[in-house]
């Protein structure tokens, strides 16, 4: 009878590890299902917010921004303006300058030659607001270049379009009177 009990034991004992076996079998795959699910939401969420910030954001820089046209093949367009000689502003100097706009092709070549009497209005405007103190420093001209271009471009009616890519110094005189 002992060895009947021991062997019942022992069947009692596999089949409580069996239970234990089965029940730690389905833990672990109801926790890796958990899991995936969750993971598959993360995903979800960050690719959904991501493309939507993309979306808006394209969808913004379309709005603001202007279309950039393909870079044209072949040397570069230049249209030489005549010389300024202005008086500067705050004081008895003269600017003379020399400047010629990079445009972007012909067509802007041609369209700014039918605004030039507006451009030189607007520059000679510009250029007599100046102190010589502005002028004297490289910062100076690099700001003086830009609000040149921001104004040729403006005064040629371009748009969100710059016809004007640069501009660029020829001549810069300062004279003291």
């Amino acid at each position: 009878m002992a060895e009947k009990d021991k062997k019942e034991d022992v069947k009692e004992a596999k089949s409580a590890a069996g239970g234990n076996n089965k029940l730690l079998l389905v833990v672990i795959v109801l926790l890796v299902l958990v899991l995936a699910a969750v993971g598959g939401l993360a995903a979800y969420v960050f690719l959904s917010n991501k493309s939507a910030a993309g979306a808006d954001a394209s969808h913004a820089t379309a709005e603001h921004a202007p279309e950039k046209k393909e870079k044209k093949e072949g040397p570069p367009v230049f249209e030489k303006l005549e010389p300024f000689v202005v008086n500067l502003s705050g004081g008895s100097s003269m600017l003379q300058i020399e400047l010629q706009a990079e445009l972007y092709d012909e067509a802007a070549k041609n369209n700014m030659k039918a605004y030039l009497p507006k451009i030189r209005s607007a520059l000679i405007l510009l250029l007599s607001a100046k102190t010589e103190e502005e002028l004297q420093s490289a910062d100076g001209k690099i700001k003086l270049k830009a609000q040149i271009k921001k104004i040729i471009n403006e005064s040629m009616d371009a748009g969100e379009e710059e016809p004007v890519e640069n501009v660029l110094f020829t001549s810069f005189i300062i004279q003291l009177q």
